[in-house]
């Protein structure tokens, strides 16, 4: 086989600068990339950058001629399995099913030792919404194993899988307060987890009774499971009159902190009678721990019930109940956007006169109602409590109101002798 000039001129220059790279100056490098960009380029490699551009853009018409010339040019490069995993996913974007099947029962034919294997067969579930043919045995075979815990340290949030429920914040000596931001995420980098996870939830779309069965049976080989975690919002929304019992059985006995957390957030997602579920969540807090409380209390103001939110309050004026507990449940009311948020902390505060910090995280969360009747509060407790720091964080509040109301009774306040 003969070799071009453009060949032979690059293998040259290949075996003769390469070992003296390191002490090049910049002007021999400026030779040495100009001798590279002689030599031939991957055509394959151009194609599938070019489609990757077009379908992160959204040109998904370009993308796919792109990918399918990849694809029917060069079947044997190293890019072609990757372009083909990007050419079903382009066909499935823009409605052709049925040619994106076809190209998926070929892919492990095509490429038998493909890293995209996992990911096609992802793309299948998503499409068939079937399981796999033995996807129950391998659900029922693989219980994935996590991580140790690692020892215990102070938290600031209690994380779930449905959202992350921010830390209560202190009570505000100073104008700000902190509050995390709630996000919904469940992120897993293993492929096999990831390929898992797809067949459970195929499962719960399919069979929600027979996956609940087998989540459960993955749970007693690993009360951390990965793949049955992330299924817990598929339980809550199933309407198997198994779903509250498992979500129950996961708060009451699971040893692993971030499955207990989780359950109690979609224990309030799921499909029961709201009323029941809130009479259950409160009836759970005397045998919890302080931070599963504070994800019972994050869960009763997502409902936006009369009913949840009420139960906060009672919380928040339970003087048996740790000061912690209670401004929690107070900072709930405030963020709820329920309607009668307002009366409800006034009512709180009337009867948190045992507790001073509870009184103060009152302040805040009525802060965060621009209301004209949160400044007749406001005024009233900086007129009247009888603890000094509470009267001066009253005042501080009305001062971070910038209405004419607050305005008017800053200045009745120093009117007063």
């Amino acid at each position: 086989m003969q070799l071009n000039g453009k060949c032979i001129l690059g293998l040259l220059l290949t075996g003769c600068m390469v070992p003296s790279l390191a002490s090049a100056s910049p002007g021999q490098i400026q030779i040495w990339a100009h001798a590279q960009s002689l030599m031939p380029a991957d055509e394959a490699r151009e194609l599938f950058n070019a489609g990757q551009r077009f379908f992160d853009e959204y040109r998904l018409r370009d993308a796919e001629n792109k990918f399918r010339e990849v694809v029917r040019r060069f079947p044997k490069n190293a890019i072609a399995d990757r372009a083909d995993y990007y050419l079903i996913r382009t066909l499935a974007q823009v409605g052709k099913k049925d040619e994106a099947l076809g190209r998926i029962n070929g892919f492990a034919r095509q490429y038998p030792k493909s890293r995209w294997l996992g990911e096609v067969q992802e793309l299948r579930i998503q499409l068939t919404n079937q399981v796999p043919p033995r996807g129950e045995t391998i659900l029922l075979r693989t219980s994935v194993q996590t991580a140790p815990a690692k020892p215990a340290v102070p938290v600031e949030a209690v994380r779930v899988s449905g959202g992350v429920v921010p830390a209560i914040p202190p009570i505000p000596p100073v104008p700000r307060v902190p509050v995390s931001v709630i996000s919904f995420e469940f992120q897993v980098a293993d492929p096999e987890i990831s390929l898992q996870q797809e067949i459970m939830h195929a499962m719960f779309r399919n069979n929600a009774q027979r996956a609940i069965e087998i989540a459960s049976e993955r749970l007693k080989g690993n009360p951390a499971d990965p793949v049955v975690l992330s299924s817990l919002n598929a339980i809550a929304s199933s309407r198997s009159p198994q779903a509250m019992s498992m979500l129950l059985g996961i708060v009451r006995t699971s040893t692993n902190d971030k499955a207990r957390r989780d359950a109690i957030f979609w224990l309030g997602q799921s499909r029961g009678d709201d009323e029941a579920i809130v009479d259950t969540l409160v009836g759970l807090m005397p045998s919890l721990s302080e931070a599963d409380s504070e994800a019972v209390a994050y869960t009763l103001s997502r409902m936006r019930s009369d009913k949840s939110l009420n139960a906060l309050a009672v919380i928040a004026r339970d003087k048996s109940k740790s000061e912690k507990a209670r401004s929690n449940a107070v900072f709930w009311i405030g963020q709820s956007r329920a309607s009668n948020r307002v009366e409800l902390l006034d009512d709180v505060y009337k009867n948190s006169m045992d507790n001073s910090k509870v009184r103060q995280q009152v302040l805040f969360a009525l802060n965060q109602v621009r209301a004209p009747q949160t400044v007749t509060i406001m005024s009233g407790i900086a007129s009247t409590d009888p603890d000094f720091e509470v009267r001066r964080q009253a005042i501080f509040w009305l001062g971070q109101n910038k209405g004419p109301e607050a305005s008017q009774a800053l200045e009745n306040l120093l009117r007063r002798k």
